[in-house]
């Protein structure tokens, strides 16, 4: 005799389910500290602003995610100054966006300003750090990450479009949450 008292969820729901778990199996490869899925966009097209002051549309379309990590703090009592390989673990979020025209992935750490401010106010050694800024400007949402670099996102659809600019938008204006 089966037990029928277990919840139901819907077909959608379930390949809903599947996707998300491919996505977080698939990002868990390329970035171990992975914690939760945030957010999930079937098609995005990477822009860089270039320095001639235009968008120059690089190799990188396909599903972009947005993701909480599981990042560490600096020690409170260290001496040196910190490291890139201590900013790498300083991330909060990751930005991926999984390419389907060549091998190689596009990704951003993501750090709240708060943060950055608090652990990174001289930035690196040898490497000034800028406060992130997002902002929408028509379709494209435009994302400054802490080298100082202008990257333009093209999310297709327009709902998602909104939600993954308030999501960013969000995570760098906002203090983060305990990471335990």
């Amino acid at each position: 005799m089966v037990d029928v008292t277990a919840e139901q969820i819907t077909q959608t729901e379930a390949v809903d389910l599947y996707r998300n778990t491919l996505n977080f199996n698939v990002i868990s490869r390329y970035d171990p500290a992975i914690k939760q899925l945030l957010f999930t966009s079937s098609h995005c097209v990477v822009y860089k602003f270039g320095e001639e002051e235009d968008w120059i549309k690089t190799d990188y379309q396909g599903t972009v995610l947005l993701y909480l990590r599981d990042y560490k703090l600096p020690d409170a009592n260290r001496a040196d100054p910190l490291n890139y390989q201590d900013l790498q673990n300083l991330f909060c979020y990751g930005l991926i966006l999984l390419n389907r025209t060549k091998p190689e992935n596009f990704s951003l750490g993501l750090l709240s300003n708060k943060m950055n401010r608090h652990f990174l106010p001289r930035g690196l050694p040898h490497m000034p750090m800028f406060e992130m800024a997002v902002e929408l400007n028509d379709t494209i949402i435009i994302v400054k990450n802490v080298l100082g670099e202008v990257y333009g996102l093209w999310v297709y659809d327009e709902q998602d479009r909104m939600k993954l600019f308030k999501t960013l938008e969000y995570c760098l204006n906002n203090d983060v949450t305990n990471n335990q």
